[in-house]
């Protein structure tokens, strides 16, 4: 969960990583959030500018079945994107059976 956007302002990350905590919960099972980390992403789309954060990092265990369901991936869809949005990211990333899935607003 990011702690600024793409302008290094921050966010509410307390809130976001809270609601992402529900969604998976709801989803799969659980979920756990980590500590704040340090972290930096390049923004291409402005010149490679890299934006230094304070993610907290969420980890979720679901099984293959829950993944696979329609509604499943419909609703975290729309989480990430609404999250990526409100918080105007440019993109969020979910690692799914170690592959790297980034989703982008347009």
């Amino acid at each position: 969960m990011p702690s600024v956007d793409r302008d290094e302002r921050p966010i509410e990350q307390d809130h976001w990583t809270a609601r992402a905590l529900e969604v998976l919960g709801t989803l799969f099972g659980g979920a756990t959030a980590f500590p704040r980390a340090r972290g930096v992403w390049r923004d291409d789309e402005r010149e490679q500018r890299l934006v230094w954060d304070e993610p907290v990092v969420i980890h979720c265990y679901a099984s293959a079945t829950d993944v696979r369901r329609e509604r499943s991936q419909r609703v975290l869809g729309e989480f990430c994107r609404e999250m990526g949005r409100a918080t105007t990211q440019g993109e969020v990333g979910l690692v799914i059976d170690n592959v790297y899935h980034a989703i982008r607003f347009d």
